[in-house]
């Protein structure tokens, strides 16, 4: 699935309590199973297990850069046991966005290639707080596109392999 609103905070791309699961097409232009672009972006208690692509079987978020508030927000989600070929599970991209998981189980997710940028990339400040990161399998967790800050709060984890720079 792929949404596109107008790029602009007070635009809004919300996910809601919903399920995406069993997605699966491995070709070579295979990637995106959620797909969200401009707007503010919330994903509260949304459930993306079971997935399988090329590229980011759980999500990608494209939001307009703005660091002054958060433009993507994952709260009381689960992102469990999708499966990559060749790149990261989750990705937050526009340069400079500020982005934040919230009280999230992100568990068993794995990049096959072991090449990809990591189960979590993004390209602007992110806060993860009060969420468990458990057996995933990448070369990378966290993946910091830019020169920007991953922050880790509370959080249960067991691997805290980063490219750039992550604080916990």
């Amino acid at each position: 699935a792929r949404i596109d609103v107008y790029n602009s905070a007070t635009s809004k791309n919300y996910i809601n309590y919903s399920t995406i699961s069993r997605c699966v097409e491995v070709n070579y232009g295979s990637f995106n199973v959620l797909g969200l672009t401009n707007g503010k972006i919330l994903l509260p208690s949304t459930n993306i297990s079971m997935n399988k692509c090329r590229q980011r079987p759980a999500m990608y978020c494209l939001s307009h850069s703005d660091s002054s508030s958060i433009i993507c927000s994952l709260s009381y989600t689960s992102i469990v046991d999708n499966n990559s070929t060749e790149e990261n599970c989750i990705m937050f991209a526009g340069g400079g966005s500020k982005s934040e998981i919230k009280c999230c189980n992100i568990l068993r997710n794995n990049d096959v290639s072991l090449n990809g940028r990591g189960t979590i990339y993004t390209a602007g400040n992110t806060m993860i707080e009060d969420s468990c990161i458990l057996e995933n399998n990448a070369t990378y967790i966290f993946y910091q596109g830019s020169s920007y800050t991953i922050t880790l709060s509370n959080c249960t984890v067991d691997k805290t392999t980063r490219y750039r720079s992550l604080i916990i």
